[in-house]
């Protein structure tokens, strides 16, 4: 299809941590984490929960990412005790990232960097032979200095653009450890291997690519191109040309454009919680709606807009037949006070709940976002002065959550031990922080 000569052949090295999370603990606790049997387990309180990383060596005896607890719990006695089941900490997991990030900022300016996840990162290394070698010199001295500065072994992938590098190392490099591939080697390297695995790829569009006869990369290559734009739009001839090799996105970015607001705003803002157990009383899924309110509303005050629309979405116990229920709503005129916007929630909760019916989950999102001018939107069946002054007092409390911490200034009933609130406060991305010590700072 291609040779390395038709397309710009820079040099970028995509860069993956091997079980990040897992191996952060093995180098808190000082245990070598490509030998250690370690779990981060989500809560190790309860037997379902969710395995968020586990080392290599746990790997090998079938336990991976997205495992249960109750699997670990179900291997032999003698593999079972060698075990070391840990709950996150996911601010000092940020911490060791942003020193991983200092590392490759040794090999490269913040211009040829793009963080693609907590683990993962792409680097342009265009141009930098006479400094660090070729490829696989300059990959062994990153990893190297990675693993003398962090204490986390990193594993590489290298090609001429984005993509391929991509699929060089979820394909070949994790095997490997440092694996490059160019243009004219994709068919070779690449084309035998499952569509699933392909980068960019979920569960829904690998059934839509099955039931078309494609189940390899190979088959999506030697696809009509035709075909797949007219099936999938946009998205199926960006597929095919992946499945070539041929990308077009930029690794190098304008370090100005680093530091200029975003141009394009959110369409939508909102939350959802997973209760940790059923909530039946009213006043308990109230208190939770309450705090979604607030905090969708407040990020709503920080992105300076206010909403038209209000959304309520709320599923139940699996031991319930009924699934749950979505509701939306557009409001007489926009906001971003959270009264305002839990008044009108409850509207849409109270008609659809079943008085003591089991709830597990609660969304509120606040859409159709305009800008907020400063106006205030007068009404003739509310006091105006009081109304304004709400909104400074708003604004108040956010300078203050924003400058001290988020929950600084909250509710009293946040307190209470049907608040979700407290719990939320400690966790990061949906995780335990970890403690007190555990800061960004």
């Amino acid at each position: 299809m291609s040779s390395d000569a038709d397309f710009p052949n820079q040099r970028i090295f995509c860069i993956d941590s091997v079980s990040f999370y897992a191996s952060c603990e093995c180098h808190y606790r000082n245990l070598p984490p490509l030998t250690t049997k370690l779990a981060v387990v989500s809560d190790l309180k309860r037997s379902g929960s969710v395995i968020l990383a586990a080392s290599p060596a746990l790997k090998a005896l079938g336990i991976k990412t997205a495992s249960r607890l109750y699997q670990i719990e179900q291997l032999p006695y003698k593999d079972r005790k060698q075990i070391h089941l840990v709950e996150p900490r996911m601010l000092r997991y940020m911490k060791t990232s942003i020193r991983v990030l200092d590392v490759l900022h040794q090999f490269g300016p913040p211009e040829a960097i793009r963080v693609y996840s907590i683990d993962e990162s792409f680097i342009d290394m265009t141009g930098t032979e006479r400094l660090f070698g070729d490829d696989f010199e300059a990959a062994k001295q990153i990893q190297n200095a990675i693993l003398e500065q962090t204490g986390i072994h990193v594993r590489i992938g290298i090609g001429p653009n984005n993509v391929i590098a991509k699929l060089a190392l979820d394909l070949l490099g994790k095997k490997q450890g440092i694996a490059r591939c160019g243009y004219a080697d994709v068919p070779r390297l690449l084309h035998d291997f499952p569509i699933r695995k392909m980068w960019g790829i979920g569960n829904q569009m690998e059934h839509h690519l099955n039931r078309l006869g494609i189940e390899t990369i190979g088959d999506l290559a030697d696809a009509p191109l035709e075909m797949l734009h007219e099936r999938f739009g946009v998205i199926g001839a960006e597929l095919w040309h992946h499945a070539w090799g041929i990308d077009q996105s930029p690794t190098t970015v304008d370090p100005t454009a680093l530091f200029r607001p975003a141009s394009s705003r959110q369409k939508t803002i909102g939350h959802g919680v997973t209760l940790m157990r059923d909530y039946y009383e009213y006043d308990q899924i109230r208190l939770v709606l309450s705090e979604l309110a607030s905090d969708v509303a407040a990020r709503v005050r920080f992105s300076n807009q206010l909403g038209w629309t209000v959304h309520l979405g709320v599923r139940y116990s699996r031991h319930v037949v009924r699934a749950g229920f979505s509701k939306q709503l557009r409001l007489p005129y926009p906001t971003s006070d959270e009264r305002i916007i839990l008044r009108h929630i409850l509207q849409l909760f109270e008609p659809n709940w079943l008085e003591h019916e089991p709830i597990r989950f609660l969304s509120v999102s606040l859409g159709q976002l305009v800008p907020d001018q400063g106006a205030l939107q007068l009404s003739l069946f509310e006091d105006n002065a009081r109304v304004w002054k709400r909104k400074r007092l708003l604004k108040a409390i956010d300078h203050v959550n924003l400058r001290y911490g988020k929950g600084t200034i909250r509710l009293a009933v946040a307190f209470l031990d049907t608040s979700v609130a407290k719990r939320r406060l400690r966790f990061v991305g949906g995780h335990p922080g970890g403690n007190g010590d555990d800061t960004l700072s």
